[in-house]
């Protein structure tokens, strides 16, 4: 038999009222208004019946002669006065409100997405892309609709419900408890059903969650599903995860649809009460038509809100559940002392964004020159891996040193490199840059490292935004650090070449460049690391995608910028990662590794000499770019052309 599925633990709503309690202190300014604005409104909620009421009364008497054209012209005016008090504070409540809701939930996603950035690579290892878009997303808006429920309808719903039960009670209690008796049992049952519905919110989030990160998979890898053939293949998948989340959404629809009429039933049910005991009440004298008026007036305005009391539990329910998904991604909301004056009454701040232009990064107060690297017998897994890819692994690299490390696919080139570039801690060992662990490294630590990582990856947008990140905060100083960074890295020809020179779009993921030119973006982005020049370069497969004289090129301007050549105040530490051996006799020392250790070490005349594995792959390369092409095959790597998509 199946086993029945455990229920996912949802959070308490305590527990999220509390944690939410910071993005309400960043927009108090825009709770406060709107709350005073809700208290008028659903205080003078009462008004308009009673004046109703009144205003009958004084019609009836005018028709018998008991009551003047003043009176009945008094009694109107009073009627449009107590509507007017209950619907100008309405439209105060619901803007202030209405905004403060949309603050909270932008400060929320906002918050998820810097959690996220803040997460060390091991978690990214293990946590697929689209989930984490899901929750940022569709999780966020859940708990917007649950906060956005208490924020309006806790004056909305609550104090205009209570406002009209006070008055009918007024009028005639026994009249008012019998109409109202209905209330608590609804109540009754959203809390009886409040897990069920946390439940269902639940799974259909993660249900979402999955359809997301599938649907972002296949769009990232679409060129590789059309050209083999498993487009159809993917979709069908797709269609079946898209199938399941609909049936879970569904599920947690139809309940909530299901109890709506039945709270609508269940607070409805007094008016029976009223009809019947009023109408008999007036019929013997002890109630005027004028106040059976009022309270089926006052009656009527409490059931067109009160069933909502019920479903804002329900979804206050779904709302936790939906935080028990957030949680984790969530940063410290940031502190209100840097806040610009009056922020919390703002309609437009996001809590801890810079106010005006970006300000400049702070670096840390060191000397302008490059860093010593060293590792001590670190090994290290990739979580989730069997077999560690590096293995008790020692090196040093001196200031301003270049170390060229080669090796097999799979030998942990690109596993060091992480490592040095503090994304991964090791299992054992240590790893140190300048006596300190990468691994810890602040944003304004990173501003010294040059990381190209392997895949070189772009972003969608302009060739200055990628090479710059975004972050022209300095003016003259930004230009310069963008035009050299272009010229080191061969990219100043192509960029002439473009239809808008560095402000040409790559497109997404770069598609509307070549694979050498998205290397060469990439590379440029490294070298134009905020501290300039970078005092560590951390370079991974950095030529794979170049022809040889675009890899001579960027070669010879990456020493002259960063190297011997430089001057002492510019020069950097380099770690090049590569399997192509073109450009590394020109590195103080090399590391050959496999399967995760180093099996040789020394410069490169030592090593030919030697006549180990390098001195192998080197004389092989060496011997394979003399060899004459034969006519109409492809080279190893062709020549980048300025503006193609490939």
């Amino acid at each position: 038999m199946p086993t029945r599925r455990s229920r996912p633990e949802v959070p308490s709503r305590t527990g999220m009222w509390t944690a939410m309690r910071p993005y309400a202190r960043q927009v108090a300014g825009l709770l406060t208004v709107g709350s005073l604005c809700g208290v008028l409104m659903n205080t003078a909620v009462v008004l308009p019946p009673i004046l109703l009421g009144r205003a009958v009364d004084t019609v009836l008497a005018h028709d018998q002669g008991q009551a003047d054209d003043d009176a009945v012209t008094r009694a109107v005016l009073l009627l449009v006065a107590g509507t007017l008090a209950t619907e100008l504070p309405r439209i105060g409540k619901r803007y202030w409100l209405g905004v403060a809701r949309n603050r909270i939930q932008a400060n929320v996603r906002a918050d998820a997405f810097a959690g996220v950035l803040a997460w060390p690579a091991e978690r990214l290892h293990r946590t697929p892309v689209g989930e984490v878009m899901a929750r940022i997303v569709g999780d966020v808006a859940v708990l917007g609709r649950g906060v956005g429920e208490v924020i309006v309808e806790t004056w909305d719903t609550l104090l205009f419900s209570l406002a009209l039960a006070v008055a009918m009670l007024l009028y005639d209690p026994t009249l008012g408890l019998l109409a109202l008796a209905p209330v608590p049992v609804a109540l009754a049952l959203a809390q009886a059903v409040g897990a069920r519905v946390a439940d269902r919110t639940l799974r259909a989030r993660q249900a979402s969650a999955a359809v997301t990160s599938f649907a972002q998979e296949g769009l990232t890898g679409l060129r590789v599903l059309k050209a083999s053939g498993r487009g159809a293949a993917h979709a069908a998948r797709l269609r079946r995860l898209a199938d399941t989340q609909a049936d879970a959404e569904l599920a947690a629809a139809r309940l909530q649809a299901g109890l709506a009429p039945v709270y609508t039933v269940l607070v409805t049910a007094g008016v029976l009460a009223i009809v019947w005991l009023g109408g008999h009440r007036v019929v013997s004298g002890a109630l005027s038509i004028g106040d059976l008026v009022a309270l089926l007036a006052l009656f009527g305005r409490f059931t067109g809100r009160a069933f909502r009391i019920p479903q804002m539990a329900n979804r206050v329910q779904a709302a936790a559940a939906a935080y028990g998904r957030l949680a984790p991604l969530l940063a410290m909301p940031p502190a209100l002392e840097p806040e610009p004056p009056r922020a919390g009454w703002r309609a437009d701040r996001i809590a801890g964004l810079p106010d005006g232009p970006e300000r400049p990064l702070v670096l840390p107060a060191r000397p302008a020159a490059p860093t010593a690297v060293w590792l001590r017998d670190v090994t290290f897994t990739y979580p989730g891996a069997g077999e560690p890819a590096l293995r008790r692994v020692t090196l040093d690299v001196p200031p301003g040193a270049v170390l060229a490390v080669t090796g097999p696919v799979g030998s942990g080139k690109s596993a060091l490199a992480r490592l040095v570039a503090g994304l991964y801690q090791p299992d054992s060992g240590e790893v140190r840059v300048d006596g300190a662990d990468p691994h810890r490294w602040q944003s304004g630590d990173r501003a010294v490292l040059g990381y190209l990582p392997q895949g070189h990856p772009v972003f969608s947008g302009t060739v200055a935004e990628n090479v710059l990140l975004c972050n022209r905060s300095q003016g003259q100083a930004d230009d310069d650090r963008l035009r050299t960074a272009v010229t080191v890295a061969a990219l100043d020809r192509d960029v002439a070449l473009m239809p808008e020179g560095l402000h040409t779009a790559v497109g997404e993921l770069g598609v509307q460049v070549s694979g050498g030119q998205r290397q060469r973006i990439a590379l440029a982005r490294g070298l134009a690391a905020p501290a300039v020049p970078p005092r560590l370069l951390v370079l991974d497969d950095p030529f794979s995608g170049l022809d040889v004289e675009t890899e001579a090129r960027v070669v010879a301007a990456l020493c002259d910028a960063v190297g011997r050549g430089a001057a002492p105040e510019r020069r950097a530490t380099v770690l090049l990662f590569s399997t192509r051996l073109a450009s590394f006799p020109r590195a103080d020392r090399i590391a050959v590794l496999d399967h995760g250790g180093i099996i040789e070490t020394g410069d490169h005349a030592e090593l030919l000499a030697a006549g180990g594995v390098y001195a192998r792959i080197f004389r092989a390369q060496r011997d394979l770019a003399r060899r004459p092409q034969e006519p109409g095959l492809p080279t190893a790597t062709g020549p980048a052309v300025p503006g193609a998509a490939r």
